[in-house]
């Protein structure tokens, strides 16, 4: 038992935390933590008081210590649980409610957060199968079905998870977060105006918010139901003009589907209602930069340097944007002259790093990037860059890193069932692509010039042709990959596994005049490119390689001007892979559309 000396201290600090002192009650009892080890009383005054003040951890030993001395009692238990959940420790709250559920077999509510403390711990598998045991004492118990059922979707088993919510739904049928997580589920399943019926009917049991508009809104465009996926969007804005999902997606919206004069105008909004504020600025200038629009975002870094003359992010911004869009050797000596007031600053050394690139300084830049990679092995993007850099410099590590012959890989897709040679098999998946398009301008945020994008991933269409093709692929990358030699010092071929998924997938559609601009693929590992439908071109045509895929032309914005070093001709049912490093880009086609599917892979 705790000395009858320090009770004093303990009903001074319980009268303080009562009259919401809670910092000056912390302070007499974080000193007494040992002296009141053994009281299970003083420790529930200190995890109450811990916890008031945000210190988790402390409240967490506390609540521990309680359930050791007295036998882990069931309330004590139930609050370590959802504490422990709280902070993101997931796999211990599990444990927590696992030995509650032991003590306590009637309790349906710690049933449930057994199976939400494994979701959200990524265990997928266990959370079913938690959920199915509570189920057994618990029939049709409603939360223990939806957590069921977002457990299955979360484990990517889509179709067996709308079935789940249609369960979840009938046992509780005004239950709003129920019928939200039945429609991002349906979402999900690409059963998209199904979706949209879920997400009305959640608004109708009185669900509001940013995220829950931005959700439904994604639902709608998917659905085709553009206007309305516009309102929703900006719903969610009037919410949260801060949110960013809802502004990249209202801002895409109005580039792919009605090109709009000024789709950034929300960001400025956004920047004005919360007094030009240095956070705003920031979205702004990512926004302009993520649609390639980087004159007008040098404006805005300007426009915030006016705001916050003294912030040396907007300084350094405005610098690598000028430079990026101008002449880069001033803006570049400005930044060098930055660096050393603020040696170590990795933004303002990558900013320098480009620059660089840009003004030709490719001892710097290859000294900066081998500094970010010695950071990060695995980044992409440095690694695209080094290849410029080592081939500006005749440096043969170029090669080494990039073996254009080698790596450049190309493969012929059959239909999985072998009964369509690649030719007929690419205008069958032709026809599974056309209706995905239906967006009328390039988005803003991507590669492509002249055509449009499909939305969402494309392997999540559950159609059965698109998953066999997704399988189709997969073998076919498999299968050409394991020739290729290993090498445990290559950043592409010391990652080559006998087993990839995917990190991204889609389909575009480009017209007359269209291109993808040279770009590389910082998610992936692998990249590709499969032809379903390419236009009748002339034999003139050809020999100018019109529509070619070609590698190892740096991006424009680089201002280095280089021949390709090598090119791949399109044929229909061709998939061509490459490391996603590599810098890739189409050369220009003037007649007819060609339709293709892209994805990323990622080694298992």
């Amino acid at each position: 038992m705790t000395s009858p000396a320090i009770l004093p201290q303990l009903q001074r600090a319980l009268g303080l935390h009562q009259s919401g002192r809670n910092s000056e009650a912390w302070f007499i009892l974080a000193p007494l933590r040992s002296a009141i080890d053994h009281d299970g009383q003083a420790l529930r005054l200190y995890a109450l008081v811990a916890q008031s003040g945000s210190r988790l951890d402390d409240a967490i030993g506390a609540l521990r210590q309680i359930a050791a001395i007295e036998g882990e009692p069931p309330d004590i238990l139930g609050v370590l649980g959802e504490m422990l959940g709280n902070v993101g420790r997931h796999e211990e709250a599990m444990a927590v409610w696992e030995r509650l559920i032991a003590r306590e077999p009637r309790l349906a509510d710690a049933h449930v957060n057994r199976v939400i403390a494994a979701d959200n711990a990524r265990l997928q598998d266990r959370a079913v199968d938690a959920a199915d045991d509570g189920l057994r004492r618990f029939p049709e118990h409603p939360r223990l079905l939806a957590v069921k059922a977002m457990a299955l979707k979360n484990g990517g088993r889509i179709s067996e998870a709308v079935s789940a919510f249609d369960r979840a739904v009938a046992a509780d049928p005004g239950r709003a977060l129920t019928r939200h997580n039945q429609g991002v589920t349906l979402r999900a399943a690409c059963r998209f105006d199904e979706a949209c019926e879920a997400f009305a009917a959640a608004e109708r049991l009185g669900l509001k918010g940013a995220q829950f508009h931005a959700n439904w809104g994604a639902a709608a465009l998917e659905a085709g139901r553009v206007d309305e996926a516009a309102s929703l969007y900006r719903k969610a804005l009037g919410e949260d003009p801060a949110h960013q999902e809802a502004r990249q997606a209202l801002t895409r919206l109005q580039i792919e589907y009605f090109g709009a004069d000024d789709p950034f105008a929300h960001y400025e909004a956004s920047a004005a209602a919360k007094g030009f504020a240095g956070d705003a600025f920031l979205d702004w200038i990512g926004a302009l930069m993520r649609h390639n629009r980087p004159d007008q975002a040098a404006e805005i870094a300007s426009r915030a340097l006016l705001h916050h003359p003294n912030d040396p992010n907007f300084r350094v911004m405005e610098a690598y944007l000028k430079g990026m869009s101008g002449d880069p050797v001033p803006w570049l000596d400005k930044l060098e002259e930055e660096s050393r007031r603020r040696p170590g600053d990795t933004y303002l050394l990558d900013s320098i790093q480009v620059l660089s690139i840009r003004a030709g300084r490719w001892d710097r830049a290859e000294s900066l990037l081998q500094g970010q990679l010695a950071r990060d092995p695995d980044n992409q993007i440095v690694w695209s860059k080094l290849s410029i850099v080592w081939r500006m410099l005749d440096d043969p590590r170029e090669h080494w890193l990039c073996n254009y012959d080698e790596l450049v890989m190309v493969a012929d897709v059959r239909s999985p069932d072998n009964l369509l040679d690649a030719e007929r098999y690419a205008m069958a998946m032709a026809k599974e692509f056309d209706p995905l398009h239906v967006a009328s301008h390039a988005p803003g945020d991507q590669t492509l010039r002249g055509g449009t994008q499909s939305s969402g991933e494309l392997f999540a269409y559950p159609q059965p042709a698109i998953q066999d093709f997704s399988n189709a692929v997969l073998a076919a990358a498999q299968d050409r990959i394991a020739s290729l030699p290993d090498d445990p010092t290559h950043p592409f071929l010391r990652r080559k596994s006998t087993r990839l998924t995917f990190s991204g997938s889609w389909s575009v559609r480009l017209q007359a005049g269209g291109h993808h601009v040279s770009h590389v693929h910082p998610e992936g590992w692998m990249s590709s490119a499969y032809y379903a439908r390419l236009p009748q071109i002339t034999e003139a045509e050809r020999q100018r390689h019109e529509g070619w895929i070609q590698f190892g032309v740096p991006p424009e914005n680089y201002g280095i001007e280089l021949p390709p070093r090598r090119i791949v001709e399109p044929k229909p049912g061709r998939l061509v892979l490459f490391p996603s490093y590599m810098w890739h880009g189409t050369i220009p086609f003037q007649s007819g559309d060609r339709l293709t599917a892209a994805f990323d892979y990622r080694p298992v």
